[in-house]
């Protein structure tokens, strides 16, 4: 019995290292191809959002130039003085 105990001590000693070694190995291994996916996924973001605001931009400007023709016309004025009576 006591041959035994000694043969599992000697088997957890070795293997208990091992095991602990290529376990930080495959962490750091998934940690690295994650962080890569993550850094993708953030300039790919990034990249989404920017035409997204420049085109939101766009249709503002398109906007405010409508309005500005609008208020600027003639008739806007005069109907604004017919209201205001």
């Amino acid at each position: 019995m006591y041959a035994v105990l000694e043969l599992f001590g000697v088997m957890m000693a070795v293997m208990l290292p091992v095991s602990l070694i290529v376990f930080i190995t495959e962490y750091f291994k998934y940690k690295k191809s994650t962080d890569a996916q993550l850094g993708t996924l953030r300039k790919e973001l990034e990249l989404n959002s920017t035409k997204e605001l420049q085109d939101e931009v766009v249709q503002l400007k398109e906007r405010i130039v409508v309005l500005e023709r609008i208020v600027t016309d003639n008739s806007y004025d005069v109907d604004r003085k017919i209201r205001s009576l």
